[in-house]
């Protein structure tokens, strides 16, 4: 599946970069979509998920494990 960004999920992405300039920002293809993931130091800082449709779920920090 070829999946081509909307302006809000483009700007979505270099926000992510702005806000962490030095972190490994990874795309991870799925049948409806891709999961973006941004690390850092070695975790986990951000996940986000767009849709084919142009959508942007669960965009949120993730919480540090204890």
């Amino acid at each position: 599946m070829d999946l081509e960004l909307t302006i809000d999920q483009a700007r979505l992405i270099a926000g992510l970069r702005r806000r962490w300039p030095a972190a490994d920002v990874r795309a991870h293809q799925r049948p409806w979509g891709v999961i973006v993931e941004v690390r850092s130091e070695g975790r986990t800082v951000w996940l986000t998920a767009l849709d084919g449709g142009g959508g942007v779920r669960s965009d949120r920090p993730v919480p540090r494990a204890a």
